[in-house]
């Protein structure tokens, strides 16, 4: 009860004052356990940890493994110049051992904007803003608990596909996970109709120690969503060939053991 009246106060403040700018300080930490596909030929869904932090006025959502895979892929590279190391390292964190890549920035640069990253083949990164979504949950019958908060039911369309979210009145952010967010309350749980994507909060916890949400544009080639989503579907068309042309290289003959997928998008741009 005692973190509901904090949270509650700390509403107050988020909604009389907004700072624009790209460094934040978090205030709460929500964690997910998450399931997701890469592609459609994948046959069972990787989990992973994701956390959304919530600042003063912006909020990152993002795989608490994978940011543990950049510092440690960065202390391989800086301790060793041999490439069979950085290779084995590479190797016993493939798939889901390294966790989801992209990362959500919502009211970053400024109000109202969502930044959305993503990193391929470890060493790409992209990015690319929208507005913030707008979601039309439309509210349905049933209510449960997780993680000791009443939540209730809402369901929407968005971007071909059909999301279902529990969401609790305790916590009134307008947020959630990945995208997600437009409710009179915190999604604790999201999942969409094919089973491909879901989320499940696993803890909440009003910080104690100094920690920031800090986006450093500088570090992405930004794209439009549109090429982004082009960009994707390439990559697991053809991984070879995209990435030798993301390296820079002029060779283009891929391999004949290569195989061919279909990304699996979370959300689909016309």
């Amino acid at each position: 009860m005692k973190l509901l009246f904090s949270i509650l106060a700390f509403c107050i403040v988020v909604a009389n004052a907004y700072a624009q700018n790209t460094t934040d300080t978090v205030c709460v930490r929500v964690q997910y356990h998450a399931l997701y596909k890469h592609t459609l030929e994948q046959k069972e869904a990787f989990d992973d940890i994701n956390l959304l932090d919530i600042g003063k006025h912006s909020s990152r959502f993002y795989s608490q493994r994978f940011e543990q895979f950049l510092h440690q892929r960065d202390s391989v590279r800086s301790a060793t110049s041999d490439p069979m190391t950085y290779l084995q390292f590479l190797g016993d964190r493939f798939g889901a051992k390294k966790g989801r890549e992209y990362e959500v920035y919502k009211h970053i640069p400024q109000k109202g904007t969502l930044t959305y990253t993503d990193v391929l083949h470890n060493d790409f990164f992209f990015c690319y803003e929208e507005s913030v979504p707008t979601f039309s949950w439309k509210l349905a019958e049933g209510d449960t608990i997780i993680i000791g908060y009443p939540c209730h039911k809402a369901i929407c369309q968005f971007r071909g596909r059909t999301w279902t979210a529990w969401y609790t009145l305790d916590l009134p952010f307008d947020n959630g996970p990945w995208k997600l967010g437009g409710l009179p309350g915190l999604i604790l749980a999201a999942s969409e109709s094919k089973n491909e994507f879901s989320f499940v909060a696993t803890g909440i916890e009003q910080l104690r120690t100094t920690a920031i949400i800090c986006f450093l544009p500088k570090r992405y080639e930004h794209l439009t969503p549109m090429k982004f989503q082009r960009l994707l579907k390439d990559y697991w068309k053809d991984q070879w060939n995209t990435t030798n042309r993301l390296q820079g290289s002029g060779y283009s003959e891929p391999p004949k053991a290569q195989r061919s997928f279909n990304a699996c998008l979370m959300d689909e741009y016309e």
